[in-house]
């Protein structure tokens, strides 16, 4: 283990043994993805009298482990902050993706982002830039993991986040193999809930986005750019396995905002992370992810001028 999360290890057993019969709310980042929502499970497991609550709704491939596994939440709206402890923030550490976090007392966050997007603290702080998911560092830094449904959970999580090892490092495949042994499951089983066959309207909504796709080519990067109605960030996944960047935004009606996805192939040197902030701050938004794989929320933003304006950060970072 590194000495990054031997570290981590000891802040976060310092804590857990002066709040482990707290009760907490467990709350990953907004429209949770497979690797926040398996990282708050794997976190409610040392937190017995704790509960997992979303901001909103899962993202539709976090569903399908969610039935699977018959992980318990709630609606972050229907709890009383009077009768919780604080708060557990997991896989971000920014408030434009737990806007009502702002009225909780955060306790501790656990996040992997760049540090270019957070604008949030806690009295502990477990971040981890180097680690390629959240569930890699709760693996870590929790007690040893007996339960093989939280043991799959977390390799669902990282297997999900590296787009299978994309980024991944040495300490993942390590910590992978651990937790497969312990899930009794093989590789073939996680990667099938780890990356789910899309729904049907899913499908299609990806597709009509393909159809409305542009593009440009600027030293040897061919940049695509889509506006959907929904599934931004699946449009920028699969576009991504074509051309270099994707940019892919929609509106959404219900809560006022653009948001933009990223996705980038591992051949750019330019950090889609730092792209995004720097145009969702200079909108009025936020921003941030990771160097491949990042996005961005602007409130009453037109997804045609932020999708311009990512391009032109891009093309403008391009060395």
């Amino acid at each position: 283990m590194s000495n990054t999360l031997i570290s981590l290890k000891k802040k976060f057993s310092a804590f857990l043994a002066k709040n482990k019969n707290k009760k907490f709310v467990i709350c990953p980042h907004s429209k949770a993805d497979i690797d926040a929502i398996s990282s708050a499970y794997g976190l409610a497991s040392a937190f017995k009298n704790s509960v997992i609550a979303l901001p909103d709704d899962l993202n539709e491939s976090a569903k399908t482990l969610v039935k699977y596994l018959g992980i318990r939440y709630e609606l972050l709206s229907d709890l009383d902050k009077s009768k919780f402890d604080g708060m557990i923030v997991a896989d971000t550490s920014a408030y434009t993706l737990i806007k009502p976090a702002k009225d909780w007392n955060v306790v501790t966050i656990i996040d992997h982002h760049k540090a270019n997007g957070r604008d949030m603290s806690a009295p502990t702080e477990i971040f981890d830039e180097m680690s390629p998911s959240c569930a890699e560092i709760v693996a870590n830094i929790i007690p040893k993991i007996n339960d093989e449904k939280i043991a799959f959970a977390l390799a669902c999580g990282i297997v999900a986040d590296t787009a299978r090892f994309k980024n991944g490092r040495e300490k993942t495949f390590e910590t992978l193999a651990k937790l497969i042994k312990t899930s009794k499951s093989t590789y073939l089983e996680i990667l099938d809930y780890s990356e789910p066959e899309l729904t049907v309207d899913a499908k299609v909504a990806v597709m009509r986005a393909f159809k409305r796709m542009t593009y440009t080519v600027v030293a040897n990067y061919v940049i695509a750019t889509s506006e959907t109605g929904s599934n931004e960030s699946d449009t920028a996944a699969h576009l991504s396995n074509i051309v270099d960047v994707a940019f892919v935004a929609s509106y959404k009606e219900m809560e006022g905002e653009c948001r933009m996805s990223a996705r980038g192939r591992k051949t750019i040197s330019v950090p889609l992370n730092e792209v995004c902030k720097t145009v969702a701050v200079s909108l009025g938004g936020n921003g941030g992810g990771h160097a491949k794989a990042a996005g961005l929320s602007v409130p009453k933003g037109d997804p045609g001028i932020v999708l311009k304006r990512c391009v032109e950060e891009f093309i403008g970072r391009i060395r």
